[in-house]
């Protein structure tokens, strides 16, 4: 560890990573609720975030009422306050208590290839607020396996995320180390990739619930430089707080067009959020970037 994280403007963080680590030692259903019950208090703090989710879902399902549309946010904003205290298991809880967390697999098309040791794949993973909890049960259950993420801006952050991360998965690789990502696919070793957040570069505008946003084209020209298999999937936690289902879809058919590959890879995302609309990462400013004359959406 980098001994500048040491220095006093850290001392604060490093005490609330610790209490983390004790609330990480509590029953999941426990940390559940109250993830929900500190997010009400901190409500107000998140009005920027829920005002973001608003613009979103009035975009997505323009057929909602307005009613609908705000009883939309708030569960999408408690399931987000619950993706916190998710992270803190993902990154904390010891393995004998994570083994007790229930997990529905229909994964299928994933395993097959994974466990052919003569193919690679990519999973095409998309920002539901499970992400993080997900992704170390995959990392412990389907080695080896890898990541692609962006870098947190704090230092201590940083390290205490990819730290906690590589315990469960062989390498996180930043977004933008794009050549170590292809020697690892073509040395056969699978990776979870997200690509639906604005970035701006390498991007087409396709339509993504009839609005057209800035989709990332990296995914097929990943898949053709390595050879490796894309295979779509999505992940939610049970309302009912029972635990968490991972679904993956077939593989992926890229055709070099990059509008229609793009198009292909929202179309599925779309079919995934409207069976759990509360649970999709509204709090982003997906529609960000516009085509050149159009105004701001934010």
């Amino acid at each position: 560890m980098d001994k500048s994280l040491l220095k006093p403007k850290y001392w604060g963080l490093w005490l609330g990573i610790g209490i983390a680590k004790l609330i990480a030692l509590l029953p999941y259903k426990f940390q559940m609720r109250l993830a929900v019950f500190i997010g009400k208090l901190a409500k107000p703090l998140a009005k920027k975030r829920n005002d973001i989710a608003r613009i979103n879902l009035h975009i997505a399902f323009p057929e909602k009422s307005e009613q609908e549309i705000n009883a939309l946010v708030n569960e999408s904003y408690k399931s987000a306050c619950m993706a916190g205290f998710e992270s803190l298991i993902a990154w904390f809880m010891p393995d004998r208590l994570f083994k007790k967390i229930p997990f529905e697999i229909d994964i299928s098309s994933f395993e097959k290839i994974h466990h052919d040791k003569s193919k690679t794949v990519i999973v095409l993973g998309f920002h539901f607020h499970c992400l993080e909890i997900v992704g170390r049960f995959i990392g412990q259950n389907y080695k080896p396996f890898t990541v692609m993420y962006q870098k947190h801006s704090n230092p201590l952050m940083e390290h205490i995320i990819t730290t906690a991360r590589k315990k469960h998965v062989k390498e996180c690789f930043q977004r933008k180390n794009i050549i170590s990502v292809i020697k690892s696919l073509k040395r056969k070793t699978s990776l979870w990739y997200a690509p639906d957040q604005d970035f701006k570069e390498h991007s087409v505008f396709v339509p993504f619930f009839g609005k057209l946003c800035s989709t990332l084209t990296i995914t097929p020209w990943l898949a053709e430089k390595t050879g490796a298999i894309v295979i779509p999937a999505y992940y939610v936690r049970n309302k009912d707080l029972s635990g968490y289902k991972l679904i993956s879809g077939e593989p992926l058919e890229f055709t070099g067009d990059a509008y229609k590959d793009a198009e292909m890879t929202n179309q599925f995302l779309e079919e995934a959020i409207r069976k759990y609309p509360e649970q999709y990462l509204w709090q982003h400013r997906r529609y960000k970037t516009r085509p050149e004359g159009e105004e701001k959406i934010y």
